[in-house]
């Protein structure tokens, strides 16, 4: 049912932040899809608004004019509260005019069932942020910092039509909050951070009407003939920023406090030659074009294995009832360091995928976690954990477990190091495996022999088979 405020006259209506999943408390405007004096149709997208969990685009449930946004670009929005206000179109004059419809994009996911609404212009259904019903969700494009409408869409007679919308200029919400207060358009900043993101630097730039560039190397000093006294640096040189954290860094930060606060985790590690299993990923990808099979899927492979064999490792406790949960099936969390910060989408049903499939699906995940469009769907119900920091270089770390799950496995680099094979010193590929598991219901000897396991099945991948 549509979240809206009864208590304005008969033509205007407040639109309320809906509950975006999970009972989540508040969101955050990443940015406006429509401006003041707009018409919009109902389904029709209005705000992109960032949660813990991902950005969501928000539909109207009604058609008409927007008379008021209720919140800026960068600012918070309690659930429940106004989102924007729409004056709906007269019921004498029919229904609005069908916006043209636009290619649709993979997250614009329609879910619901249809309920009946008072008004012909309700949308009749604003579910988790996903659209309604019918599916019709329509684009416009982001409107500037001066609030201009999409006037140059309208068509002869005073109708309006939509004007597709362009592609949103790429800069944080803290950055865009200070773009507004300084009257800076973002759409005609040019971003010189990474990916082409627009940072502060770039808006404090674009205020002072020039481009951001890098100072210049300062020239080498002369040697000095005597000692050189250094001057103080003057005062508030060296003062700290702070930076307002962002709807996913706080989910972040509760969940590891709980982590912590909650499970004793130990750690164990081990190292295995992973030249067997670097010989085994280059012959699948010898042997076929469909996909590419990267380590890290063999090794979701051989975890899925491991735990038939130490089924404790895909438990959690619940502590109220006194009772350890064995999940009886495998969803496997890979955690992904993306420019919002750490996510873990989910692969579920990994038990029942080969290594073509989890690797099929893992590169879908690891796509889509790149360009911010995860959908809560695809972040929770996890029972298992693997943390890839090979990706980043190192060997190993300290994991914390992904609460509330029971253990968490850490993936070290692969890498060329002295081993000892029959005696004699080769130089091979070697990687490290670490786990850090909950000690209140895993013993050590579960935890060493399912991480043994994944070193014996490194060295000698046909032993996956006889796990199968």
């Amino acid at each position: 049912m549509p979240t809206v405020s009864n208590s304005e006259t008969s033509r205007s209506r407040d639109f309320l932040l809906p509950d975006l999943g999970e009972g989540l408390t508040e969101g955050e405007i990443v940015s406006w899809l429509v401006a003041v004096g707009d018409t919009v149709a109902v389904d029709q997208y209005v705000a992109e608004v960032e949660t813990a969990k991902a950005v969501v685009e928000v539909p109207s449930p009604y058609a008409g004019t927007v008379t008021a946004l209720h919140a800026g670009e960068g600012e918070e929005v309690e659930v429940g509260a106004p989102l924007i206000t729409i004056e709906v179109a007269d019921p004498s004059a029919g229904p609005p005019e069908e916006p043209t419809p636009t290619t649709p994009v993979a997250d614009d996911i329609p879910v619901g069932e249809e309920d009946g609404a008072d008004d012909d212009e309700d949308s009749g259904n604003v579910l988790v942020g996903y659209g309604t019903s019918g599916g019709k969700g329509s684009r416009r494009r982001r409107v500037t910092a001066r609030g201009d409408s999409a006037d140059a869409g309208a068509a002869p007679g005073g109708s309006s039509t939509r004007v597709e919308r362009a592609t949103t200029p790429p800069a944080k919400p803290p950055v865009r909050k200070m773009a507004k207060d300084l009257g800076v358009d973002l759409t005609t900043v040019e971003g010189t951070g990474p990916d082409g993101i627009i940072t502060r630097a770039d808006v404090e730039a674009a205020s002072a009407g020039g481009p951001a560039v890098p100072a210049p190397e300062p020239a080498p000093a002369p040697e000095p003939a005597e000692p050189v006294t250094i001057p103080s640096a003057p005062a508030g040189a060296l003062e700290a920023e702070r930076v307002p954290l962002t709807q996913l860094r706080k989910a972040v930060t509760a969940q590891m406090t709980r982590s912590r606060r909650e499970i004793p985790e130990a750690v164990t590690w081990v190292e295995a030659d992973a030249t067997p299993l670097w010989e085994l990923r280059e012959s699948l990808n010898d042997g076929q074009d469909d996909v590419k099979v990267s380590a890290l899927a063999i090794i979701m492979r051989m975890v899925v294995a491991g735990l038939r064999r130490f089924p404790t490792l895909n438990a959690s406790l619940d502590v109220e009832a006194q009772e350890m949960v064995l999940h009886r099936h495998v969803n496997l969390g890979v955690a992904a360091q993306t420019d919002r910060g750490l996510v873990v989408p989910v692969v579920e049903g990994a038990d029942r995928m080969d290594i073509l499939a989890l690797a099929t699906s893992l590169n879908d995940l690891a796509a889509t976690a790149r360009a911010g469009k995860l959908a809560p769907d695809q972040m929770r119900g996890g029972t298992f954990t693997i943390s890839n920091y090979g990706a980043f270089g190192v060997d190993g770390g300290d994991m914390v477990i992904n609460h509330p799950e029971a253990a968490i496995l850490g993936v070290g680099r692969i890498h060329d190091k002295p081993w000892v094979v029959d005696g004699v010193v080769q130089v091979r590929k070697v990687i490290t495996y670490s786990i850090a598991f909950d000690h209140r219901i895993i013993d050590g000897g579960e935890a060493a022999g399912f991480i043994r396991f994944l070193a014996d099945v490194t060295e000698d991948p046909t032993r996956l088979l006889a796990s199968l």
